[in-house]
């Protein structure tokens, strides 16, 4: 009868452990950022170097070049300053709330724009420099771009494990979520990595077929504003979207404009940047 007791107790904890009854594993957000943080800001530090080499060039015929590549490596400095402070405060938080996730976002808007615009920056130095090497750095940046958008879209991937704890008052918030559990977050996810990517293999596509525009000084402003205007949008979003939620208010979970926007804009931008390189 022991021995028999004995396994069954097994049985029992085996079953229990090993999934059957219930998902295990979670992706914490605020260690995962708080990891990201320094990670963002060295990478944006690296290219203060280049802004210096490039002021102290000479390059003649090449001025709307010179000042696109600074330009684009000056926003990547703002946005990795700045993205690395928002990304530190999201892992300073106690709690695994739900507004995490969309802060985490938002602020990843600013990371990708940050990564598009130092490896379009280097796509525009090769221009300079070496311009049988362009279609090359081109093609870096989209793929530097696919892997912002994929990095985006993940936030949404274990979205559904934040919230409130209580069981009564999670089962009553979840069915106003966007996510529902966690098979939808995964399934939302992948459909978000996956339309991210459309604009990005759309430029790709019409830089390889059709050509590419010709930078001038309206283009060169223009993309260096966008971008430093997405970025200081991301991590302002950002940054607003953590703060938590007052006494006897729900929690404000990920929302479906959220995901598709932060990752939407993202997208968009790094298409941009593909068109318009020389």
């Amino acid at each position: 009868m022991a021995e028999n007791h004995r396994l069954a107790h097994l049985r029992r904890f085996g079953e229990r452990n090993s999934g059957a009854s219930e998902t295990e594993g979670h992706y914490d957000v605020r260690r995962g950022a708080a990891a990201y943080a320094p990670i963002v800001g060295a990478f944006g530090a690296l290219a203060v170097p280049t802004v210096t080499v490039l002021f102290t060039s000479a390059h003649p015929g090449k001025k709307i070049l010179v000042t696109l590549a600074t330009g684009l490596l000056v926003v990547a400095i703002i946005a990795s300053l700045t993205g690395s402070v928002g990304l530190a405060a999201i892992g300073a938080e106690r709690d695994e709330t739900a507004n995490l996730p969309p802060a985490v976002m938002y602020l990843a808007v600013a990371i990708v724009v940050e990564i598009v615009s130092v490896l379009a920056a280097f796509e525009v130095l090769a221009a300079i420099h070496v311009r049988s090497a362009r279609p090359l750095f081109a093609s870096i940046t989209a793929v530097g771009g696919l892997a912002g958008v994929y990095f985006t879209s993940f936030a949404v991937g274990d979205s559904h494990g934040t919230g409130p704890r209580h069981p009564r008052i999670r089962r009553a918030w979840v069915k106003e979520q966007w996510v529902q559990d966690q098979k939808d977050a995964y399934a939302k996810a992948n459909r978000l990595a996956a339309i991210g990517s459309v604009p990005i293999f759309a430029a790709v596509l019409v830089r390889i077929f059709i050509g590419h525009f010709k930078p001038n000084n309206g283009s060169v402003y223009t993309l260096v504003g966008v971008g430093l205007a997405l970025a200081m949008a991301g991590v302002f979003l950002g940054v607003q979207r953590t703060a938590h939620a007052l006494t006897n208010e729900d929690q404000k979970g990920l929302r479906g404009y959220e995901a598709y926007s932060t990752t939407v804009a993202a997208s968009l931008y790094t298409a941009a940047l593909i068109l318009f390189l020389p």
